[in-house]
């Protein structure tokens, strides 16, 4: 079963290009990918022991090309992609890729 007819929202993707003389992270352009925002607050334990605040689940369609670290924007709040789910249908290929996300914090 698709879930494309679920995704009616729109984020704004950035892909991470590079870092900038001053060790800051550098975003590509921005591209308008349907999908679906779910505001959810989890954590996740680091292997080095830390915590880290998971604050959204995002849903996008099979095909996007998303890589952890990538920026998304939502309702202007930044995010970063912190997990990547991609689940399978019936046959083997992806049905949605399920994404983690936290807040963006500039490095």
């Amino acid at each position: 079963m698709s879930i494309n007819g679920l995704l009616n929202q729109t984020i704004g993707l950035y892909s991470k290009a590079s870092y900038d003389e001053y060790g800051r992270e550098v975003v590509g352009g921005i591209l308008n990918v349907r999908a679906r925002f779910q505001r959810q607050t989890k954590q996740r334990l680091l292997p080095n022991g830390s915590l880290i605040l998971i604050e959204g689940i995002v849903y996008v369609p099979a095909g996007t090309t998303v890589a952890v670290d990538d920026k998304i924007t939502f309702e202007s709040v930044d995010y970063k992609v912190y997990g990547i789910n991609k689940a399978i249908n019936g046959t083997g290929g992806v049905n949605h890729i399920k994404l983690e996300v936290t807040k963006w914090k500039a490095t």
